[in-house]
Order: C-alpha cells, then sequence, then structure tokens
C-alpha cells in the first residue's frame, strides 16, 4: 500500500464512505463492455444497455465481435451515441479475442497492453485505465475529471498535472507506485462518488465532505454548500 498525502486521503475517503463496490459486473467481460458503455453518460443508463446485451447473449466478448453493429445498435440506445459505441464494442471485442481472451492479455506487461488498447477504435486513456485496473487487474489509475478536480482542489494533485488527463496520470502513477490495482480500483470510485455527490464543478459542498479534514480548498471554504443527507451510490464511473 502506498504512503504520503495521496494514501492518508484515501484512508479518510475510505472510513467515511467505506467500499464502493465498484465494479458492477459479473465478469471482467462485462466491464469491459460497461468501461465502453458508459463513455460521456451516466452509469444507470450504461447498465440498461449491459441488460440489453446480457438479454440477447452478448456479454461473450466472442459472440460480440462477431456481433452486426445495426443490431447491437438497436440494444444500447440508452447509452447514448449508440451507433458509434456498436462499432466501438465490436472492434474492443475483436481486439481482446484476438489476443487471446481476458486472462492472456492480464498475463501480459500493462505498459504493452494499455499501448496496443489505446490503438483500438473507441478506446481512449481513461477507458484503458479502466480495462487495465478494473477488468484485467492491473495497477492503473483512473485519473478521470473527478480524480482531478476532487484531488487537485483538495492540494493532493498539483495545479499543472491536475490539468489533463495523462499529466495527472504520470504523477499518480509515480506517487503511487506500490499500490495495486484493487486499491487503485477503490480510490478511484471513492474519488468519484465524493466528486458527484460534493466536490462538484460548481457550487461544491464543501461544509459536510467527507474529504474535508484533508481538503485546503474545503477547509478555506468551510461551511458552504449546507447540509446533505443523500445515500452516497455504488455506481460505476464514466470514462472515455
Amino acid at each position: 500500500m502506498p504512503d504520503g498525502a495521496p494514501a492518508a486521503f484515501y484512508n479518510l475517503l475510505f472510513s467515511r464512505l467505506g467500499p464502493q463496490g465498484w465494479w458492477p459486473a459479473e465478469t471482467a467481460e462485462e466491464m469491459i463492455v460497461g468501461a465502453v458503455l458508459t463513455q460521456a453518460v451516466a452509469w444507470q443508463n450504461a447498465a440498461r444497455a449491459i441488460a440489453g446485451l446480457r438479454g440477447a447473449g452478448l456479454l461473450d466478448l466472442r459472440a460480440l465481435a462477431a456481433a452486426d453493429p445495426p443490431v447491437l445498435a438497436s440494444l444500447i440506445r440508452s447509452a447514448g451515441y449508440f451507433n458509434v459505441k456498436a462499432r466501438k464494442l465490436v472492434a474492443v471485442a475483436r481486439y481482446v479475442t484476438a489476443a487471446g481472451g481476458v486472462a492472456a492479455l492480464a498475463a501480459r506487461p500493462a505498459a504493452e497492453v494499455r499501448q496496443e488498447l489505446l490503438g483500438v477504435y473507441g478506446v481512449g486513456p481513461e477507458t484503458a485505465d479502466a480495462i487495465l485496473c478494473y477488468a484485467l487487474g492491473r495497477p492503473a489509475m483512473v485519473a478521470d475529471a473527478y480524480a482531478r478536480r476532487v484531488l487537485g482542489r483538495a492540494g493532493h494533485l498539483p495545479a499543472a498535472p491536475a490539468a489533463a488527463y495523462e499529466p495527472a496520470r504520470r504523477w499518480l502513477a509515480a506517487h503511487l507506485g506500490e499500490a495495486d490495482a484493487a486499491w487503485l480500483g477503490e480510490f478511484h470510485a471513492l474519488l468519484v462518488a465524493v466528486g458527484k455527490d460534493w466536490c462538484r464543478p460548481t457550487a461544491p459542498r464543501c461544509g459536510d465532505c467527507p474529504a474535508l479534514g484533508l481538503c485546503v480548498t474545503g477547509r478555506g471554504a468551510r461551511g458552504v454548500g449546507g447540509p446533505r443527507t443523500s445515500v452516497h451510490g455504488r455506481q460505476g464511473g464514466r470514462a472515455t
């Protein structure tokens, strides 16, 4: 387990929020499908699309690789951009199956697999890291907008790296080098929970944020936002 300020931040969030139960999927193949479907859409909408694919027997990547994109599009309309995402799903499924499946990919060097994923149609850095971490069990921090915003405001990610995905990912990789995939996946899930319920892009609810004790911005804005009583969600995040 890593140490230092980011690890202390993780410990605080975990003590306040508990395990988030990510990624909500029955298999690693379903996780990969979810990583594509949740691009630029709320998880609830992606989950409905996954249910449609499950009902059609298309959560198996070999079946998905052979599927007709227009047929897929009709099943995943709730995920938005369904025609494009149908083609993305086929491309990703074909890559994984051609590589020998999930287990074969998980056994290879993570950096090599990441580079290959980035060459697959529809896979950007966030999606690649989500697949590596949650589906393949490889250490990869998903430095999405939630993570960058929360860690940047808290003072645990310098301003320059927090501005863009790749600089943030590299900085976090350097400072969380001892973390395994389970720890990194939980950290990302906790950061998303904070980003969705408290550390919003505008009008953040700093007053009762669970990160308040270790957040420089929150301490400076103590009392902003008023009381918060909602239950914290246990749901997947977004990927691009």
